[in-house]
């Protein structure tokens, strides 16, 4: 028996039913249909990847990608968490409900007809299993400025800071 694809992957219906692929962006619809793709081979709806990673399988521009992310996120199709220099950590959502699905990631939707039984599902939500990574906490950038909030000095003065010598940086 002949398949018409043998090898092929899928994305949720809804997003074709609810006229949510005609309102994307090229470069929206790109990144979507290579995160199912990643989402099918890899067989979870949470994955890490770069924008070089997602850029090797359909191309654009980097700088592109950060519209399309937010133009994703504002979609309810996902949300995209900076995960450092592994990338960002993407969690595929339900396009009908526009949230996490209901499951783990690793745990495959089961499709249920309109108008039938619905099955039991797990009661709580998926949480992410990758803790969101924080780079360079403690500062705060307002503007293009460092705005460090320091405590003023006991004597009430300025406070002195002595700087450090090439010897000590390289310790």
């Amino acid at each position: 028996m002949t398949t018409m694809c043998e090898r092929w992957f899928g994305i949720p219906q809804a997003t074709m039913r609810l006229g949510i692929l005609k309102e994307l962006s090229p470069v929206a619809l790109k990144l979507y249909v290579a995160l199912w793709y990643e989402s099918e081979r890899c067989s979870t709806r949470e994955l890490t990847r770069t924008v070089a990673q997602l850029q090797q399988l359909v191309g654009g521009c980097r700088n592109s990608y950060t519209k399309a992310k937010g133009e994703l996120a504002q979609a309810g199709l996902l949300s995209a968490e900076p995960y450092g220099t592994e990338g960002f950590v993407f969690h595929l959502f339900d396009p009908e409900t526009r949230k996490p699905w209901p499951l783990d990631p690793k745990a495959k939707p089961v499709y249920q007809r309109k108008g039938s039984t619905p099955l039991v599902t797990s009661p709580t939500p998926s949480r992410p299993t990758k803790p969101s990574r924080i780079i360079n906490t403690g500062t705060d950038f307002d503007f293009g400025h460092n705005e460090r909030h320091i405590a003023p000095s006991a004597s009430g003065g300025e406070q002195s800071l002595r700087p450090l010598t090439w010897d000590e940086i390289g310790k």
